[in-house]
């Protein structure tokens, strides 16, 4: 202990006078721990406690309950959201029935639902709850900012939000689009929803809502699964203080997306890593220029251990003064940001929190990073030569082939890590991967800066200095190499893993974003001979930057939807698929499936034209001049693929779907096929769509129904001409 009381002296004495050197080491690590304070901070205001999330959720209530089924449910202990679980039909849902499964309980409505009102621009979708501010059950659930709560019929209050896009104020009026007219007499906020555009109304003002009831008696879990019975949806406070053990929950529900302790373990390792190298090149230049001076120690009877002490004390001194600036640092940017994260975040913080556990680990961490970087400058200056030292010359430069080997089998361990795990969409293998690569890279830099030096001697003068002193102190700039490098890998990594996921989602549409379409007003499970009328593509076109417009259609079966789509050749079908299995596979078919090249993609979903989700592909009819907008053609493939339309052709954007100019067409739910004349695009589309014309669908037996108005655009529309376009409508 007397031995580290003295090299800490040595270390603060040696921090105030190379000042300069001594703020770069803090700052390196300092800025780092800042930002993740500010974050551990902001994440702990944001987590809402149980009394702060059921606050927002069923006000001062005890429970908020919902009766979306007749049938049995299952439900998630934090949702009112449930699942039905059979197609069993239980009596009707209704208040009365309500209150005899939960005697001596008050029931308090609370409504959902949508309107469409003018705005500036036109018409707008504004959100509606409807619920009596008033009501002291209530509070907690949306909060009053000006003005006052409704308290008839005819009066309303606004978000912020809706306020803007309509142009009214506290005082004035606002119009729905059917004409009925409210005064505004209040503005409000949602807790958790600050960027919604929200109207605040009594229950029963407008119609077609969700109702739910806030409960007045405490419901425990064991209740909330004997209402489940009954189709009963319940969010309970009980519940949500005490929350059910996994045994006592549905098994159904198991399954969470949430962050493990390995993943944030390997995400801290990283960082770790970082900042080591970063202040790591710093204290080896300290090292260096302390060579004399460390010479002595050891000259006057100091051993290596009192010199690596000495050394790794910098580390300790510069970790500590991180930790007090960084989370300094971190803690009163949070504080001092909070109205404009709130505004990022559209929510309100629950409370101003500072999550006291992360931050002591975090200081830690700053600690332990110092030491780490100290590490490799401790052990080098421990192993000079003290002759040389005090003479003033170098030591050996030369690199030490065994951690090029091992730095170069930790490269090969980390991409073969890497290549397995992204094939599995392992997160931890990944990191690890990562975490590999870069430590291997670390262990070669010495040796591939001593092989760039002795091949520099064609380069310019200057540059064959630069290299020639980075190879002399490789100690130095070792590290420095290093963290650039870790720090280009980590970038690459997240911009390929962000890239990825944008082109993955980009191909779940069988559009692009922008796009417009115009669907009518009445159940679209129903099939429709109306054709569109020409209005609507007017309207499209002097609202919307629109390129193109095309009224699709759907084949019609026994006067409904045919679902239909083309099924793969049966020699390419993967047999695990649900028009081939009629149900969803088990899990060890599942298994099979990730084997089978067949298989690949098969039960990815994909959304087609903002209404259809499906994971079997999706057939329209239209006329051949839609075929380049439909199926993303370029110029030279457009001719081609309108002539197989006219012939009477099914198009498709997958080669694989064609088997000598045959496909199948399937419709039906359980996808009878038929055989028919078809065409392949080159390129295949991640979302598997087909088109083919009117003729050709009657030539096959089939009716067609009225779908939608379609529109390409050239660029994203904004919310003013949606509005303009729905005016217009």
């Amino acid at each position: 202990m007397t031995g580290w009381r003295a090299a800490l002296r040595i270390a603060s004495r040696e921090a105030r006078r190379s000042a300069g050197r001594s703020a770069l080491v803090v700052a390196l690590i300092a800025v780092p721990v800042a930002a993740l304070s500010f974050a551990a901070t902001v994440h702990d205001s944001t987590t809402l406690t149980p009394d702060e999330d059921a606050a927002r959720r069923m006000g001062a209530a005890e429970a908020l309950v919902s009766w979306p089924y007749r049938g049995p449910v299952i439900q998630e202990p934090t949702r009112d959201f449930a699942i039905p679980t059979t197609g069993a039909e239980g009596q009707e849902p209704s208040e009365e029935r309500l209150r005899a499964l939960l005697p001596g309980s008050g029931l308090v409505p609370v409504d959902r639902g949508g309107v469409n009102i003018r705005t500036t621009a036109g018409v707008g979708r504004a959100g509606v709850r409807m619920l009596d501010l008033t009501n002291p059950l209530t509070q907690g659930m949306i909060t009053v900012l000006e003005g006052r709560a409704a308290t008839s019929a005819t009066e309303i209050t606004l978000s912020r939000r809706a306020m803007d896009r309509t142009g009214t104020a506290v005082g004035g009026t606002l119009t729905t689009e059917d004409g009925r007219t409210f005064t505004v007499v209040g503005v409000i906020e949602e807790p958790d929803r600050l960027d919604n555009t929200t109207v605040v109304a009594l229950p029963g003002t407008f119609e077609q809502s969700d109702r739910s009831w806030l409960v007045t008696t405490p419901l425990p879990w064991a209740k909330v699964k004997e209402l489940n019975k009954f189709g009963i949806a319940a969010l309970s406070r009980t519940v949500l203080k005490n929350l059910p053990p996994a045994s006592e929950r549905y098994q159904e529900l198991r399954g969470s997306s949430e962050l493990t302790a390995d993943v944030l373990v390997l995400v801290a390792g990283l960082a770790v890593l970082e900042m080591s190298l970063l202040a790591g090149s710093a204290l080896a230049v300290g090292a260096r220029r302390r060579k004399r001076d460390l010479a002595l120690v050891a000259a006057v009877g100091g051993s290596p251990a009192h010199v690596r002490r000495i050394v790794l004390a910098d580390g300790v001194v510069m970790g500590t003064l991180a930790a007090l600036a960084g989370l300094a640092l971190g803690v009163l940017a949070a504080v001092a940001s909070r109205p404009l994260v709130e505004w990022l975040l559209a929510e309100r913080f629950g409370a101003q929190r500072f999550f006291p556990s992360a931050l002591a680990a975090l200081a830690l961490l700053a600690i332990v990073t110092g030491v780490l970087a100290a590490l490799v400058p401790a052990w080098i200056s421990s192993r000079q030569d003290v002759v040389t030292a005090l003479a003033g010359r170098r030591g050996i430069t030369r690199s030490r082939r065994r951690w090029l080997v091992l730095g170069l089998a930790l490269v090969v361990a980390g991409i073969a890590v890497g290549v397995f795990s992204a094939v599995q969409m392992q997160i931890v293998g990944i990191l690890i991967a990562l975490i590999l690569t870069e430590a291997g890279l670390v262990l070669c830099t010495p040796s591939l800066l001593g092989l760039l030096a002795r091949g520099g001697r064609r380069l310019p003068v200057a540059l064959r200095i630069a290299l020639r002193d980075a190879s002399r102190n490789r100690t130095a700039a070792a590290p420095a190499i290093s963290a650039v490098m870790a720090a280009v890998i980590g970038a690459v990594a997240v911009s390929v893993m962000l890239t990825s996921q944008s082109q993955q989602e980009a191909g779940q549409l069988a559009g692009t974003m922008g796009d417009v379409t115009v669907y009518r007003l009445d159940d679209l499970t129903k099939s429709s001979t109306a054709a569109i009328p020409p209005s609507i593509a007017t309207a499209l076109r002097n609202t919307m930057p629109v390129a193109e417009t095309h009224e699709l259609k759907l084949l019609s079966c026994d006067g409904g939807p045919c679902f239909a789509h083309i099924r793969p050749p049966a020699d390419r079908e993967c047999p695990y698929a649900l028009d081939v299995l009629h149900r969803d596979p088990t899990e060890a078919e599942q298994q099979s499936a990730l084997t089978d090249p067949r298989c690949a993609g098969v039960g990815r979903t994909h959304r087609y034209f903002g209404t259809y989700t499906t994971a079997n592909g999706f057939l329209v009819v239209a006329t051949p001049e839609a075929a380049k907008a439909l199926l993303h053609l370029t110029p030279d493939d457009v001719p081609a693929a309108q002539a197989a339309l006219r012939e009477g052709k099914i198009v498709v954007n997958d080669p694989g779907l064609l088997s000598d100019d045959q496909l199948l067409l399937a419709t039906g739910t359980q996808a009878t096929t038929t055989k028919t004349k078809g065409f392949a695009t080159p390129q295949r589309h991640p979302a598997p769509l087909a088109v083919m014309t009117e003729e050709t669908a009657r030539s096959l037996g089939y009716d067609v129904s009225t779908f939608t108005m379609y529109a390409t655009t050239t660029r994203m529309p904004t919310e003013a001409e949606q509005e303009a376009l729905t005016a217009a409508l």
